[in-house]
């Protein structure tokens, strides 16, 4: 019998796939390690930013952050009920100032028919309303007005307005007094003679007029 001797070196048909079964196997091997490196460097990163963060640290943000949050909201709220409030005290104040035109205009209507009424019934008492209101205008003031009206004479020095010619006369100690005719009508008189003649004279029109002189 002949026998053939095979050496440990030659290779054989299976030795081609078990060459490929092994770097398949370290391919995979390879693969797994690279995996559970990335983990363990995520991990370690992980642990490093906790260690350097701390735990805690993180937690008191969380926290910070929601206190924050809910400060903001009570903000907000302060905010609107301070906007509602000024605007029911502005319609307060609009409300206020219609009840004060409103009583106004009331009170105005009110005086408008009692001096109507005092006119009627007293006719003289429109007369002095004017003429103090004359007075007043011309220069006077209010106690020398009243005295005045009550037919007292008074020496008067410094200006006196004309509304018939808009201009002021200077008067120098002169005497004024409101006088009463027959029908009681009132009239200012200014050196015993009426006021616009007065002013007349003071303004020379009337011997301007007399010269041929056109004002």
């Amino acid at each position: 019998m002949d026998f053939k001797l095979v050496s440990q070196y030659e290779p054989t048909g299976d030795q081609p796939q078990a060459k490929q079964e092994l770097a398949r196997i370290k391919a995979e091997a390879k693969t797994e390690e690279l995996k559970n490196s990335a983990t363990k460097t995520a991990t370690a990163a992980l642990n490093g930013l906790n260690s350097l963060l701390g735990g805690n640290k993180m937690n008191q943000l969380e926290k910070e952050n929601k206190e924050l949050r809910n400060e903001v909201e009570e903000l907000n709220g302060q905010i609107e009920k301070l906007h509602a409030d000024m605007q029911k005290m502005k319609d307060n104040h609009t409300r206020e100032i219609n009840r004060a035109n409103e009583q106004y205009q009331q009170e105005v209507t009110s005086l408008k028919r009692i001096l109507e009424k005092a006119y009627q019934w007293f006719p003289s008492f429109k007369r002095f309303l004017n003429m103090e209101r004359e007075c007043l205008q011309r220069g006077f003031n209010e106690e020398q007005t009243d005295k005045l009206l009550h037919g007292h004479a008074i020496n008067y020095s410094g200006w006196l307005h004309s509304n018939e010619y808009r201009r002021n006369a200077l008067a120098d100690n002169v005497s004024a007094q409101v006088i009463r005719d027959e029908k009681r009508n009132l009239f200012l008189y200014i050196n015993q003679m009426p006021i616009t003649q007065w002013f007349r004279k003071q303004f020379g029109i009337g011997q301007e007029q007399r010269k041929g002189i056109k004002i």
